[in-house]
Formats: structure tokens, C-alpha cells, sequence
């Protein structure tokens, strides 16, 4: 479902993925902080489904101006353990430890927690990370 927020009218685009990581110091007093930030959960990767055709909102971060748009949390790809790899299949989001800092964002990527409970949508093949080898997958976070 897709959720309702603002985003800078620069990035007011479909299509386009951001990551929030929080509220800034002057959306604390923003009468518009409940359905901008408010909707959003912070370290959480999001994707613009649509920009809605409303007038654009005053924003002192923004450049000038907001637009209200739609969007979702996208597909992210992890590296996890092979014998968890199975399409369709739930899991509980365990990290693999991986030294290699070209490979952080497959094995620690921004926008999934550990913890989180996770659909694998696609397995797309292996990776190697210290002698070892992994299932490289695209997920889809669960909500509770």
C-alpha cells in the first residue's frame, strides 16, 4: 500500500528511491511534519510511485517547495545465507559478516534492518565474501 508523503520538488519523480533518515530541526515545528515525516520510518529505503497533481507547499529544506507524492518500500538486495535462499519463502533478516568493504551494500544494505522479516522475491545468484560463498536475492520487507 502506497503511503503519502512530501518530498522536494526536485525529487518529485517516479521512479525515484530515497532513504530517510530522519527528521531535520525545522520539521519539528512544520504544520506539515504529521503527513511528511510522520508517515515515513527513519533508515527505511523508499521509491516514488507518483506525484500527485496538488500544489506544491513552502518547505525551508526544500530548496523553496514540497510535492506531495506516493510511495513505497522498494525490492533491496542482500547477500544471506544459501540454505535460506528460497523463493517465496519468509525469513528473519540475518546480516552475513563480509569484509569487503566493495560488497557493504549487498551485505548491509541501507533501507533493511536485521531482524526484519523478509519475502525473497528472485534469487540472482552467488557472491563470495570471505571464502564463502552466498545467495545474492532480491526482498521485499514484511510489516508487521
Amino acid at each position: 500500500m502506497a503511503i503519502i508523503t512530501l518530498v522536494g520538488e526536485k525529487l518529485a519523480r517516479p521512479g525515484v528511491e530515497f532513504i530517510f533518515y530522519g527528521p531535520a530541526e525545522p520539521c519539528r515545528t512544520c504544520k506539515l511534519a504529521g503527513v511528511c515525516v510522520g508517515n515515513l520510518e527513519p533508515g527505511r529505503r523508499y521509491k516514488i510511485l507518483r506525484v500527485r497533481s496538488m500544489p506544491s507547499h513552502s518547505c525551508p529544506l526544500h530548496e523553496g517547495k514540497v510535492r506531495v507524492v506516493e510511495v513505497v518500500e522498494p525490492s533491496i538486495e542482500v547477500a544471506i545465507e544459501p540454505r535460506l535462499a528460497i523463493a517465496g519463502s519468509v525469513i528473519k533478516l540475518q546480516f552475513a559478516e563480509c569484509d569487503d568493504r566493495e560488497k557493504e551494500a549487498l551485505f548491509r544494505p541501507e533501507g533493511l534492518f536485521e531482524g526484519d522479516h523478509v519475502k525473497i522475491i528472485e534469487i540472482l545468484g552467488d557472491v563470495e565474501c570471505n571464502g564463502k560463498t552466498y545467495k545474492h536475492v532480491k526482498v521485499m520487507r514484511k510489516k508487521d
